[in-house]
């Protein structure tokens, strides 16, 4: 009887065991599966709020006109995770990392134009990040995990958020899927990358130049084609147009902006019978058709924008030395292209 009993406390004891056990999912990412067997991680993916970024492109409007990329804000969050896992960070860093673009709007960087930020240095879904948590299911899921908001506050990480022209995790993923979605590395490429790099000394640093060029030169021709480029400068002021009289004439509210999707967003604009409305989407959709680009002295508006150039550091014979010494060609590049974002670009709007 006591070897009975024996087996049924022991039996007991695994049925306990048994529901953490099941919780652990594999994840896929960009980088392969993942085994997440943390509760706050998984509950924090499930969530709707989370799940929306599914939905959210990570290159805004250019998805419909220049950079069709089946890239989301989903995507991204889930490989700067990744990233942070396969390096060791603490729970907490990684906790940060997953919800560091959850309070993006629809068209991510458009929700800037909409509020009227202009300043390139400056970011709407930064500024609201503590709030949006705050008021949303979110907090409550970190809270039952013994998490505040201000534990994980995205720039209290260097290995996740750094300035320009560090690295981060954050950085690192968008540049990585990026060029591989516009062919400057291969898939073998990228996970070579992802797999070189390292966080040593409060500095990711790799030891495999070559491949950091191609990623450094995917960096300047993105800055200068689609993240800072006159072209998204314009359409995303344009559609922030669209929104904003959408929504003053009642085609949707602010809060369905702010928490909606990209195409559901979209969708309502073009369904919109007012002239205006239709007029700003055409353009919208056929950038090229209304603006030129000219002299400064016959310019209707001068567009700067962030440079977003990266200069990695590069372990070599055991020394650290920035990519841009490395190669003096890619630091030729480098400056030329901060050199033409941070001036500008002379245009006239058609």
């Amino acid at each position: 009887m006591s070897i009975l009993k024996s087996r049924i406390r022991i039996l007991l004891l695994l049925l306990l065991l048994l529901p953490s056990t099941l919780s652990a999912r594999q994840i896929h990412t960009f980088y392969g599966p993942i085994d997440l067997e943390e509760p706050v991680l998984l509950e924090l993916i499930d969530s709707p709020f989370f799940q929306r970024l599914r939905a959210v492109h990570q290159y805004g409007v250019a998805y419909y006109t220049t950079h069709r990329e089946e890239y989301s804000r989903y995507d991204h969050s889930i490989g700067v995770l990744t990233i942070l896992k396969a390096r060791g960070a603490p729970l907490v860093e990684q906790i940060a990392g997953l919800l560091h673009d959850v309070s993006h709007t629809a068209f991510s960087h458009v929700g800037d134009w909409v509020v009227g930020i202009e300043n390139q240095e400056e970011c709407f879904q930064d500024n609201i990040y503590e709030v949006f948590i705050q008021n949303c299911e979110l907090v409550n899921i970190l809270q039952k995990y013994g998490y505040t908001v201000e534990q994980i506050l995205p720039d209290l990480f260097p290995a996740l958020e750094s300035p320009l022209p560090e690295l981060c995790a954050d950085r690192i993923d968008y540049n990585i899927q990026g060029a591989y979605h516009q062919g400057f590395i291969s898939y073998d490429e990228a996970i070579a990358i992802f797999k070189n790099l390292k966080f040593i000394e409060n500095r990711w640093v790799s030891t495999e130049p070559e491949l950091m060029k191609k990623l450094a030169r995917f960096a300047l021709y993105m800055t200068e084609s689609c993240w800072g480029s006159p072209t998204n400068h314009v359409m995303s002021r344009w559609l922030a147009n669209a929104i904003t009289r959408c929504i003053s004439l009642g085609g949707f509210t602010p809060a369905e902006f702010y928490l909606g999707t990209d195409q559901a967003i979209w969708d309502m604009l073009m369904s919109q019978t007012d002239k205006e409305i239709r007029r700003t989407m055409h353009k919208v959709k056929h950038p090229y058709s209304y603006f030129s680009f000219v002299r400064e002295s016959e310019a209707d508006i001068i567009v700067k924008s962030k440079f977003r150039g990266i200069d990695p550091w590069i372990l070599l014979d055991g020394q650290y030395i920035r990519l841009t010494e490395y190669d003096r060609s890619l630091a030729k590049d480098f400056q030329s292209t901060k050199k033409k974002v941070t001036t500008g670009w002379s245009l006239k709007i058609l």
